[in-house]
């Protein structure tokens, strides 16, 4: 089986997320997804991935993300480059599982579970209107999600707060401001309903240090990268100083940057997002070097349906899952228009379906949208450009 086509979607109304098809000589098609950066991730696949892509054997999952790694690297490897490998990987996957007639759960070791707990990352797009309603709303907020089952939010009303001083200094004020959700959702709800606070990376750590020192007392599931992941060490001094548990980062690429937080920094819980970090393959390799610590995994999934069953089915296999990520907003408003059938949550519960592959597909009304930006790779580049990119992976690829 060879690869004979990479086909690649991004959305004018969706504009966050990036679609890839990999196709084959047997018709068997793999479907990957990356989001946040998705035009440069698609010029990336077809301007330099699909020379590395077609006429190769899908199935050599490790061997094409070495390739990969190893030509993207020779000047740095994260961002747009990690995006596009991510999206590749997670295609390669489902043409493994289909080839083999197995969900994917079932290649990565089975499942560890019967249900996957899942929390609420409380984004506001389209119709759901979260994100304002945490500042504004927050008990009401609260009391619906509870009332579906889901016992624990993330929320990030610091973020604005950081704008005036660039994170580098917060008033006391504004540390009590910033904590006022969490303070009325504890007085309503009590423990009934778990906190998580997303910090974006935007603060120093004296200051880092004062928000968390005045969120101790509502209990805290996790304070998630509240400061730049730059510097490892920084997390360290910060777990020193704190009882609320630290997680550790969305914004991290391989498993090599990692093995560094582990090495050098200190947390207490792993965070990574195969849509941009690696893939499937390497946000697995993420999570058993999490178990390797005695910390539990938790995937970064604020994107699309096929990242949503991509990190079910990881979920579903992970001995050291913690929970899984979901985005209600999302959910519950385009994943329908994109795919045919959407994992769908159940009180707060979450499962991967038993389908081939990591089972979406892509509806027959997605081809026929109007906003459509639509790029395919059939064949490899002229002479002009394979002069440009080596693709061996090795080398100068200037030919100096």
């Amino acid at each position: 089986m060879l690869i004979t086509k990479i086909e690649s979607f991004r959305m004018k109304d969706h504009p966050r997320e990036l679609l890839v098809q990999i196709h084959t000589d047997k018709g068997i098609v793999g479907l990957g997804e990356t989001n946040a950066k998705p035009a440069p991730a698609q010029e990336m696949i077809h301007t330099i991935c699909a020379d590395l892509l077609i006429g190769k054997d899908p199935l050599d999952i490790d061997h094409i993300w070495a390739k990969f790694y190893q030509t993207f690297n020779h000047h740095g490897c994260s961002g747009t480059e990690m995006r596009a490998l991510s999206a590749i990987n997670m295609a390669l996957w489902d043409i493994l599982g289909k080839t083999s007639n197995q969900p994917l759960y079932r290649l990565l070791g089975g499942a560890s579970r019967e249900k996957i707990k899942v929390y609420n990352t409380c984004v506001g797009y389209l119709s759901n209107d979260d994100r304002n309603r945490f500042i504004n709303e927050p008990e009401k907020l609260a009391e619906e999600l509870l009332n579906k089952g889901i016992t624990a939010m993330k929320i990030w009303p610091y973020d604005e707060l950081s704008e005036e001083y660039r994170g580098q200094y917060i008033t006391p004020d504004l540390v009590k401001k910033g904590a006022e959700p969490f303070k009325r959702i504890r007085e309503s709800f009590g423990s009934d309903m778990e906190l998580i606070l997303e910090g974006h990376g935007r603060w120093n750590l004296p200051s880092a240090l004062r928000i968390a020192d005045e969120l101790e007392k509502y209990g805290l599931l996790w304070l998630e990268d509240i400061t730049p992941v730059n510097n490892v060490e920084t997390f360290q001094k910060l777990k020193q100083s704190t009882s609320i548990p630290i997680a550790a980062s969305e914004r991290l690429f391989t498993k090599y940057e990692y093995l560094n937080l582990l090495q050098h920094g200190d947390c207490d819980l792993l965070i990574a997002d195969a849509a941009w970090t690696g893939g499937i393959s390497e946000v697995k390799k993420i999570a058993t070097l999490a178990e390797l610590y005695n910390l539990p995994f938790a995937p970064h999934n604020c994107g699309g349906p096929v990242l949503n069953a991509v990190n079910a089915h990881i979920c579903y296999n992970l001995p050291n899952l913690f929970m899984m990520e979901t985005v209600r907003a999302f959910y519950e408003t385009y994943y329908a228009e994109i795919v045919k059938e959407p994992i769908e949550l159940n009180n707060g519960f979450i499962t991967p379906p038993d389908r081939p592959g990591h089972g979406m597909e892509l509806s027959d009304a997605f081809f026929e949208r109007q906003d459509l930006i639509r790029q395919v790779s059939l064949e490899k580049n002229s002479d002009s450009e394979q002069k440009v990119y080596n693709t061996s992976g090795a080398g100068d690829p200037w030919k100096r």
